[in-house]
């Protein structure tokens, strides 16, 4: 019986150590969708085909909106309350993590702004 519970409880922290890893892809998996999006975006605004530029633009779009949603998802649901319940990670970390989520949807904002920022000057020297 004692050995089930060790093996159970070397169970759980491998447990929480795969969820805490696939936290971190979907985090990284977000970012990167959403700045494949952005520059999906940026290329139909430049207006180099008419065939694909609308589709690259909603796509895009798209992308970016998902990839954000993701991460949303992962700093604020289920998985993440449930690891900071279970507390098999300091709190310090746990929090590390949540800041670096919130880093990676600021830089999806810095991006859009930027983005955003380029196509108003270029409409400008037209």
């Amino acid at each position: 019986m004692t050995f089930t519970s060790i093996v159970q409880a070397d169970n759980a922290k491998q447990e929480a150590l795969h969820d805490m890893h696939m936290i971190m892809r979907f985090l990284d998996h977000g970012l990167s969708v959403a700045l494949e999006g952005a520059d999906l975006q940026m290329l139909g605004e430049m207006g180099q085909s008419q065939k694909l530029d609308r589709d690259s633009i909603v796509y895009g779009t798209i992308m970016i909106k998902d990839g954000k949603a993701l991460i949303k998802e992962m700093l604020e649901g289920k998985a993440m309350t449930a690891l900071y319940k279970e507390g098999n990670f300091d709190k310090k970390f746990m929090d590390d993590l949540h800041k670096l989520g919130e880093k990676m949807l600021d830089v999806i904002e810095h991006v859009e702004k930027l983005h955003e920022n380029a196509l108003k000057q270029a409409s400008e020297k037209q």
